[in-house]
């Protein structure tokens, strides 16, 4: 095998969604948060959110949510 010098990394593609903060601990049992999501980007911001959900729901073991895509987004909610 050869190795080679000097060889540029490409660029890197942004595939990241970004959701900001959210009002999880606020969340009492039975409320639901939507979040507004252009349709290209709803799988993705649906993955992002499922793993933010789960490290939550790991530190805070009376947490424990549900997630579905809605019209125009996202929705959240405590069960």
């Amino acid at each position: 095998m050869k190795i080679d010098k000097n060889v540029p990394l490409p660029p890197r593609i942004a595939n990241r969604v970004t959701i900001g903060p959210l009002p999880l601990k606020d969340l009492k049992v039975g409320d639901s948060i939507f979040i507004d999501a252009d349709d290209d980007e709803i799988d993705r911001m649906l993955h992002s959110l499922r793993v933010r959900l789960a490290r939550f729901a790991a530190k805070h073991a009376d947490y424990k949510f549900s997630s579905a895509k809605v019209k125009n987004g996202v929705r959240v909610w405590r069960v």
